[in-house]
Parts: C-alpha cells; sequence; structure tokens
C-alpha cells in the first residue's frame, strides 16, 4: 500500500497543526457529516494532517487510534480531556469558546460532532 492510498485528508489551520506536530494536541474534532463520519473515520484508518489545503510540504500522518461522537462539545469533553484537543485552553469553558470558535458554531448552536484520537507518525 502506498503513502496515502486510503487515507482521510484533515486541513488544519496554524495553531492545530503547530499542537499536533509538537505532540500536545492528540484528538482532533469536527463537525459530524460529510467525510466526518463512522464511513470515513475509524480506527486504523490512515490520516492526513496538512497545514492548510495546499501546503504539501508541511504533512503529518498518523493513524486514526479511537473515534468519539458526541451531540455537543460539553458532552465531548465528558468523554475525552478538553486538553488533548485544545492544549492551550486555560479550562474546559476555555476549550470549548476556541472549538466553537474554530469549527464555525454559533453561541447556543449545538451541533453533532466526531472526535478522533491520532496517533502521529515518529520520523
Amino acid at each position: 500500500m502506498t503513502k496515502g492510498f486510503d487515507r482521510i485528508f484533515v486541513p488544519l489551520s496554524r495553531e492545530p497543526y503547530a499542537w499536533f506536530e509538537s505532540g500536545e494536541k492528540v484528538w482532533e474534532l469536527r463537525k459530524y457529516g460529510r467525510q466526518f463520519t463512522e464511513k470515513h473515520i475509524y480506527p486504523g484508518r490512515r490520516v492526513e494532517l496538512r497545514r492548510g489545503y495546499s501546503d504539501v510540504s508541511r504533512t503529518l500522518w498518523g493513524t486514526i487510534e479511537r473515534v468519539e461522537r458526541a451531540v455537543s462539545i460539553e458532552e465531548f469533553f465528558d468523554k475525552v480531556p478538553y486538553s488533548k484537543v485544545i492544549p492551550v485552553a486555560k479550562n474546559r469553558a476555555d476549550a470549548a469558546m476556541m472549538v466553537k470558535e474554530i469549527l464555525g458554531i454559533g453561541e447556543g448552536t449545538q451541533v453533532p460532532l466526531v472526535g478522533f484520537m491520532v496517533s502521529v507518525d515518529k520520523w
């Protein structure tokens, strides 16, 4: 199998990419739907974490180790420590606010989420 075959591509903004690169972040959280469903997100699947869409020089490869679904950010943080998703957050409320900002979730809005733990390849 060649690298990239049957992988899921996950574009990241600057900060989340740096958190994965440093090893501080191990969970990615996304709105549930489209390519972020059980059909595409499952343990054992290869993942390509890239800084943005086009910067192929900033790519991390890994494997999905675990998947969790939730109906809200609060429920997700009951299952997964917030610091594994947003390592710079001061507390759970701060992490929830940052997730809402990153995912574009309006205040008072609940959306289903899927999170996946990534074991980044060591080089």
